[in-house]
């Protein structure tokens, strides 16, 4: 017999989206015993398009989340969401996101399976629909043949836990503005907590559709990382590849050295050349090279920005 289990998120103005997001979980094969949102003092339909959905949602609006000077209204709004919960096993996932429909199923099996595993880390995989989001796919998001189980930190849109587990940490943590599910796996890590790997939980996110929105987002995820201290080499890497295109551009004698290793160094990395199945992401995903050239700048100039900021300016 299976464990119930609560389905839990955390909505702002998301009236677009949240229909959507509802009738996902409606169609899982595995029903959701209950499904809490808390909605942060939304301003456009989205209280209402929840109250008049068939879902057997709990809803809870709670303005306290997205007052101003609110530090963390995401982590905030889980916290809320898995107090009103009434059941021991907890799902995470986002609105806005697409749940595939045995997406609860297999989150929660190992959970049901083994009593020692305390967190179960779901996938992602992006939704891109158009030539941008298809460019930004390919350089931000990991390719499943890529991850170490061992060390994969969950994002919040796709993991599930034990409620004891939640109590072990206090919760996300409500610090920061972003970063907060990291935090909360490096915390849940510290304490021992075994996690489970389960890549068929799968969540479709779609990639952010225009320049400013993925500046925004790589600028506090960067700003998040910097302010939680946490990744530091991934940075320091980053400003070591800017500063060898820099020092070839300088000081290079010959045009291959002038133009090649700024290009091997800032474009051809890891993040770039990622080659499942045989093929750079770039290709594989239908990506302009010349658009994920461009993009890859502009990711790498908001990141760190945001770095920057997070480590030196903030508390």
């Amino acid at each position: 017999m299976a464990t119930p289990a609560s389905v839990i998120c955390t909505v702002y103005n998301e009236a677009e989206s949240i229909g959507a997001f509802l009738d996902s979980l409606a169609r899982q094969s595995r029903v959701p015993d209950e499904i809490v949102i808390v909605d942060g003092g939304s301003t456009d339909a989205t209280v209402e398009i929840i109250r008049a959905s068939r879902a057997p949602v709990r809803l809870v609006v709670d303005p306290e989340c997205n007052r101003r000077n609110h530090s963390s209204p995401i982590a905030h709004g889980r916290n809320v969401a898995i107090a009103n919960a009434q059941h021991n096993l907890i799902a995470c996932c986002d609105a806005g996101c697409r749940i595939e429909p045995r997406w609860l199923e297999e989150i929660l099996a190992p959970l049901e399976r083994d009593p020692s595993i305390d967190v179960v880390a779901g996938w992602y995989e992006p939704d891109a629909q158009t030539a941008f989001e298809r460019c930004l796919a390919a350089l931000t998001f990991p390719a499943l043949e890529e991850v170490r189980p061992d060390g994969f930190l969950p994002s919040s849109r796709s993991v599930a836990f034990r409620r004891s587990a939640w109590e072990a940490v206090g919760g996300y943590p409500e610090l920061f503005y972003v970063a907060e599910d990291t935090l909360f796996d490096l915390n849940l890590k510290k304490r021992g907590l075994r996690f489970a790997f389960a890549p068929k939980a799968v969540v479709r996110w779609r990639p952010r559709p225009n320049w400013t929105a993925v500046w925004r987002q790589e600028f506090l995820y960067a700003e998040g990382n910097g302010r939680c201290r946490i990744k530091l080499m991934i940075y320091l890497a980053l400003i070591g590849r800017y500063a060898v295109a820099a020092a070839a551009l300088a000081f290079g004698r010959h045009w291959t050295v002038r133009l090649g290793l700024p290009l091997l160094s800032v474009f051809f990395y890891r993040s770039f050349l990622r080659i499942p199945g045989g093929k750079p992401r770039f290709w594989r995903d239908r990506a302009p090279l010349w658009r994920c050239l461009a993009m890859q700048l502009w990711i790498d100039a908001a990141t760190l920005a945001g770095w920057v900021k997070g480590r030196f300016f903030c508390r």
